[in-house]
């Protein structure tokens, strides 16, 4: 019986761990990997475009803090 309850204990702190994380994993892909993909795709376009290399790097960082700021906050309350 102690067995039981042991293994019960075990699967709570498993389960706990395993939703921690989740929630880093996804806290980390959204706020920097969104972000980052899209600034990453809109600088490989206007180089293809023959933008230029320094219109594509202002576009990759302008997407960049866009991106992350509408990730933060439209996205924050989760």
């Amino acid at each position: 019986m102690a067995t039981t309850v042991d293994e019960a204990k075990q699967r709570a702190q498993d389960a706990e761990e395993h939703v921690r994380s989740y929630k880093g994993i996804m806290t980390a892909a959204t706020h920097v990997g969104v972000p980052f993909c899209m600034a990453l795709a809109t600088f490989f376009t206007v180089l293809t475009m023959r933008g230029g290399i320094g219109a594509a790097a202002f576009s990759l960082v302008a997407v960049y803090i866009l991106a992350w700021w509408i990730v933060k906050t439209f996205f924050s309350s989760h």
